[in-house]
C-alpha cells in the first residue's frame, strides 16, 4: 500500500471513530426517589423485593455479611437485594437494633406484632447496572404472626411464644424510601 493509500485508510478509520464517539452519548447519572417494598415470611430466609422510582427492578432480598455474602443467620448486619439488573447491599444494622425491641403480644389471640421505623439504611454498594449507587433510605418495618398452641403438658392449649416452632401464620413487610444516585 502506498503512503497516500495508508493516509486515506487512516483518515477513514479516524472519521469512523469520531462519528461513533459523537453519536454515542455518555451515560448520565440517574438520580431520584426510590421505594423498596419487601415481603417475607418468617419461615423463609428469602423475601421478595420490588424497587420503583429511579430504579425499576425486582428480585429477592436476603441477609448478608459485610462483603455481601449471603448468610442464614437470624440477625445479619446487611441486606442483599438481588435484582434482575444488579444488586444492592444495604447496611441493616439500624434495622436490627430497631427490631430487637419487644413485640406487642396478645395472649388471648396468640398473636404478636411489631412496627419499627429507622433511619438511616445506607446503601453500601451495588453491582451490575447499580454499581455506582449511593443513597440512604428511611425504613418502616411491620411484622407479626400467630403462634402455635402447646399440644401437651401443663400449658396445653395455651399460646407457645417460645420460638421453638415457627408461627402458624406470619408477615414481614418492609417499606424503604429515599433518594439515590447511580
Amino acid at each position: 500500500m502506498s503512503l497516500v493509500q495508508n493516509k486515506k485508510v487512516l483518515a477513514s478509520i479516524l472519521a469512523s471513530i469520531t462519528l461513533f464517539a459523537v453519536s454515542t452519548p455518555a451515560r448520565a447519572a440517574t438520580s431520584g426517589a426510590v421505594i423498596i417494598s419487601v415481603n417475607q415470611d418468617f419461615t423463609s430466609p428469602i423475601g421478595t423485593a420490588v424497587v420503583t422510582g429511579a430504579i425499576g427492578d425486582y428480585g429477592t432480598i436476603q441477609g448478608a455479611d459485610a462483603n455481601g455474602k449471603v448468610s442464614k443467620l437470624a440477625a445479619t448486619p446487611n441486606a442483599l437485594i438481588k435484582l434482575k439488573k444488579g444488586t444492592l447491599l444495604i447496611d441493616a444494622t439500624s434495622m436490627n437494633k430497631a427490631t430487637s425491641s419487644a413485640p406487642l403480644i396478645q395472649n388471648t389471640t396468640c398473636s404478636f406484632s411489631l412496627t419499627a421505623t429507622t433511619v438511616p439504611w445506607p446503601i453500601i454498594k451495588g453491582t451490575g447496572a447499580y454499581k455506582s449507587v449511593k443513597g440512604t433510605l428511611s425504613v418502616t418495618l411491620q411484622l407479626g404472626g400467630i403462634t402455635p398452641l402447646y399440644s401437651a403438658g401443663p400449658n396445653k392449649g395455651k399460646c407457645d411464644f417460645s420460638n421453638k416452632f415457627p408461627p402458624v401464620a406470619s408477615y414481614f413487610n418492609v417499606l424503604a424510601t429515599g433518594t439515590i444516585t447511580y
